[in-house]
């Protein structure tokens, strides 16, 4: 037995009149609805900058009171107050441990990162947080180990000749 099978095909017919294409110039493009407003005030145009001006005047306030405020805490006589305390404390400490020059007051300063200071001599047994003290008079320097309350190491200090 054969099947046939037969296939039906449906013409669209073109249609019958052309439309002449419609000039740039004369083209409209359809109305889109309004969208509500966000907020549901409506500014006229003529405050707007004055607003922006307002917002601008505010934030410049604000940020110049927390810079007044940050500035304030760092001149504080607090902080100068502690910060001489410490250093009173240290060298006190270390006078107990060394014979240090009474005539002249040092620099104090901390080690923050030892691992870049291991090239030198003088801080080849640092640790983090160990105070080196300079007296540039007597010529000295020592470096103290609060932690353990030890001194690590004394050197001489040359200082580098100034240029007249």
């Amino acid at each position: 037995m054969q099947s046939v099978s037969t296939s039906t095909r449906t013409f669209q017919t073109p249609p019958t009149s052309v439309e002449a294409p419609v000039p740039r110039a004369q083209r409209t493009l359809p109305k889109l609805p309004k969208m509500p407003a966000l907020t549901g005030v409506k500014l006229p145009a003529s405050r707007l900058p004055w607003l922006i001006v307002a917002i601008f005047a505010v934030i410049s306030l604000f940020l110049l009171a927390q810079y007044n405020d940050a500035k304030a805490k760092l001149a504080s006589p607090q902080a100068s107050v502690a910060a001489a305390r410490q250093v009173s404390d240290t060298l006190g400490k270390v006078a107990k441990l060394a014979i240090v020059p009474t005539n002249e007051t040092p620099t104090v300063s901390t080690v923050a990162n030892a691992a870049k200071l291991k090239g030198q001599s003088f801080f080849a047994n640092a640790k983090d947080g160990d105070k080196v003290i300079v007296y540039s008079q007597a010529k000295e320097a020592i470096l103290y180990r609060p932690s353990t309350n030890q001194i690590v190491i004394i050197a001489p200090v040359s200082a580098p000749a100034a240029n007249q």
